[in-house]
């Protein structure tokens, strides 16, 4: 399945630094994907009304029962309001028991490399610098 597009939220500054935000969220059974898929449409809500957010892509793999999210931000407290709102904070308590070893990815990005590539964050989500959350959303 392919990425969706990004979707710009703001207008971008080339000289202005960013947050990039990248996560890696594997679910552990096939029985989940549906409830996944609709928990993610109201957080994918939640994104549209969201300040602070620059933009944002999605990337499913059902098939694998693996999903990725890719976001930048203004700042690291546009992200953190938006992580501790409902909906995103009740779909992560609700998810957790269902993930497997989720992967987590912060880092600054200029206007200019904006939006970043789905070759970069998943790079990023693999090397030293990501943080697993063990099962956490």
């Amino acid at each position: 399945m392919p990425a969706s597009p990004w979707r710009a939220k703001a207008p971008v500054s080339p000289g202005q630094e960013y947050l990039a935000m990248a996560t890696f969220l594997p679910l552990r059974s096939y029985r989940t994907i549906p409830r996944f898929l609709g928990l993610t449409s109201s957080v994918v809500r939640q994104l549209e009304r969201t300040g602070g957010l620059v933009g944002y892509s999605l990337l499913a793999q059902p098939a694998r029962k693996r999903f990725w999210t890719l976001s930048a931000w203004t700042d690291r407290r546009a992200l953190d309001a938006f992580v501790r709102q409902m909906p995103h904070l009740g779909v992560m308590g609700d998810l957790r028991p269902h993930m497997g070893p989720t992967r987590f990815t912060a880092w600054t990005v200029l206007g200019s490399a904006l939006p970043v590539s789905w070759n970069e964050a998943t790079e990023r989500l693999v090397g030293p610098a990501a943080s697993s959350a063990g099962g956490a959303a």
